[in-house]
């Protein structure tokens, strides 16, 4: 090999090098960050459950609430009764007239919900009076949306439509 082919290979040889060392420092820096972003959502999790072990004792008490005061789920046929007949009476008491229609059990994690939508008509004073009473404290029952317009035939009264009534309960442990 004469000096000038040396040479060439020497500056490929070099090219190589620097070349595979800015290859292994990209790495390494992916690395690196990659490590540090796992570090810290560990050291975020860790804080996280530290403060949920604080209020441990808080939340243990408001299960054992919940076990207390929340029913358990019936049968359906027995939950959808017991809501039908909840928005009925209420509604007979402000005298308002009412269409009903059950629908589709919800469920989320430890309850289920029975529910019902609803369309009433009444006056203004006694629909809201109606809402006011089906949501008495520990009742467990939400309203989960509604349409509220005034009837174009009679401006005294109010529609209320799409209106889903739901009582919740404690599921049942299987």
């Amino acid at each position: 090999m004469n000096p000038r082919e040396q040479r060439l290979a020497m500056i490929v040889m070099a090219l190589f090098l620097c070349g595979g060392g800015w290859l292994v420092f990209a790495q390494m820096g992916k690395w690196r960050k990659n490590i540090d972003e796992r570090d810290f959502k560990l050291s975020l999790k860790k804080t996280e459950a530290e403060e949920l072990l604080k209020q441990k004792d808080f939340w243990h008490a408001r299960a054992e609430w919940l076990e207390q005061k929340q029913e358990p789920y019936p049968s359906r046929n027995e939950a959808d009764n017991k809501i039908y007949e909840l928005v009925d009476q209420t509604a007979k008491k402000q005298g308002l007239t009412l269409l009903r229609q059950l629908a589709e059990p919800e469920e989320q994690p430890g309850m289920v919900a029975a529910s019902v939508i609803v369309e009433a008509k009444g006056p203004l004073e006694k629909v809201l009076r109606w809402l006011y009473d089906l949501q008495k404290p520990a009742s467990f029952i939400s309203i989960k949306g509604m349409s509220l317009k005034s009837n174009p035939e009679d401006t005294s009264l109010v529609i209320v439509s799409e209106l889903k009534v739901q009582k919740w309960y404690r599921a049942s442990s299987k």
